[in-house]
């Protein structure tokens, strides 16, 4: 497996490499602007040069003009061509190209040319320009002077980007490490977590760049995961006490109908039968109730908008086939919507019709109404069960907390725990009131998904 450098080395060569770019880029572009302005500056003398005596020489003197009249460091060469022909230079002496481009000027097509040729083994700037005696004169100054400039200006911007990649590299890696030092912190506290388990460990964050922001998410989670473990071990603990009494009621039960079955007779049998039988459907329902409990904490369910009165009418089609005794009625004046998970509101609002049906006399209305109030949905279940005491009605959202007239009725104690941890969860309250003329109201406040026509009408 090929393991990729790591971030800091990576941050260290996109520095280099950008700086060497960078500086190749600027170091060609100077070396042709500085070839340019050596070439302007050749032909700006070969020009002042051409408007001088030599351009009144006669035809006639054309031989006696030497081939290098100009004892310049630079190097200039002359040569003059007429009808008659071109004088050869001296010994030693490469003469000048003649070119189509110097036949136009000597036709008269051109008025002038400038152009770089070689003569020997030497580089030359040509001026070429016609005499006022009909002559056609070739000036050329060796540009071997310019190319020796150019070629150290090259090798010194050479080294100059040698040296800006090195400097980039090594400012790379100082900033790279100072830059890292929060994720480095970030990545211990991680290791550190993850090696003791203690999840109250937190980053210590500064700042309101993207580290910190990363820094902040991840205290984020480990809030997340501390509160998910502290309710995973209280849900434990609390399963493990609430079971231990039905399960050792249960073991008593089935070892005394093993060993003393044969001593029974057939009422106490059938009794200690039935009795089983009960408490196995307690067992049951409250493994059930644990189960839908752990569900409302972790759920992948989306949310998606949910019209209230419909699930309303959904929840009291199926505590209607829960409890064919009780009567249940809506009172949905108009539509209400909001945003959540409705698998998880539906089963809530199931367990809190329920609850009214169970507790309740037979045949007693549950009343569910639907209104507006503060831009929160409010959805209220009035029963008429026994009112629930003041001090107890906070309490009843607790798990496997019931009151003294509901442990005369079986159950798990998790219906209203449910319904508070979903309501809570969808950034919401649930509370208990005492209804006038006897009996509860259960109130579930949600916030409202509100129209653009409602947005306005609040700003």
């Amino acid at each position: 497996m090929r393991l990729r450098p790591s971030i800091g080395n990576r941050l260290t060569v996109i520095a280099a490499a950008a700086v060497t770019v960078i500086a190749v880029g600027v170091g060609v572009v100077a070396w042709f602007a500085l070839r340019e302005t050596l070439i302007q500056q050749a032909d700006r003398e070969l020009r002042a040069m051409s408007h001088g005596p030599i351009e009144n020489i006669t035809p006639e003197g054309a031989y006696r003009v030497p081939s290098t009249p100009f004892d310049t460091p630079n190097r200039v060469r002359i040569q003059v061509r007429n009808d008659i022909g071109t004088p050869p230079p001296p010994v030693g002496v490469e003469a000048l190209p003649w070119s189509a481009t110097d036949q136009k000027v000597a036709d008269g097509t051109l008025k002038s040319a400038s152009y770089t040729t070689e003569a020997g083994d030497e580089r030359f700037r040509v001026l070429t320009v016609k005499g006022r005696q009909g002559q056609t004169i070739q000036l050329a100054r060796s540009l071997a002077g310019a190319d020796a400039t150019l070629q150290s200006f090259g090798l010194l911007m050479a080294l100059l980007v040698v040296a800006a990649a090195s400097l980039a590299a090594f400012a790379g890696r100082l900033v790279a490490r100072a830059g890292l030092r929060p994720v480095s912190r970030l990545t211990a506290a991680a290791t550190r977590i993850a090696e003791t388990r203690d999840l109250s460990q937190h980053i210590a964050v500064a700042g309101h760049d993207e580290v910190a922001q990363l820094g902040q998410a991840f205290n984020h989670m480990l809030i997340r995961l501390d509160t998910a473990r502290q309710q995973q071990r209280e849900l434990i603990e609390d399963a493990a006490h609430e079971l231990r009494t039905p399960m050792a009621s249960l073991r008593t039960n089935v070892e005394l109908l093993i060993h003393a079955g044969g001593l029974l007779g057939d009422d106490d049998r059938t009794a200690l039968l039935a009795d089983l039988e009960r408490q196995s459907s307690e067992l049951s329902e409250l493994v059930t109730s644990l189960v839908a409990l752990a569900r409302s904490r972790n759920t992948d369910e989306p949310s998606s908008q949910i019209e209230l009165s419909e699930l309303a009418a959904e929840a009291i089609g199926l505590a209607q086939t829960h409890f064919p005794q009780a009567t249940f009625t809506l009172h949905a004046p108009e539509p209400v919507t909001i945003a959540g998970q409705p698998s998880a509101l539906l089963r809530a609002l199931v367990n809190l019709l329920d609850n009214a049906a169970k507790f309740g006399s037979a045949g007693q209305t549950v009343e569910v109404q639907l209104a507006v109030e503060d831009g929160l949905a409010k959805l209220s279940v009035a029963d008429r069960c026994p009112t629930i005491p003041a001090d107890e009605r906070e309490k009843i959202f607790h798990r496997f907390h019931r009151t003294e007239t509901a442990r005369a009725v079986p159950g798990s104690g998790l219906g209203l725990a449910i319904v508070h941890q979903t309501v809570t969860a969808h950034g919401g309250r649930a509370n208990a009131l005492a209804r006038p003329g006897g009996g509860n109201v259960f109130q579930l406040s949600l916030p409202l998904i509100l129209t653009p026509q409602e947005l306005a009408d609040a700003a």
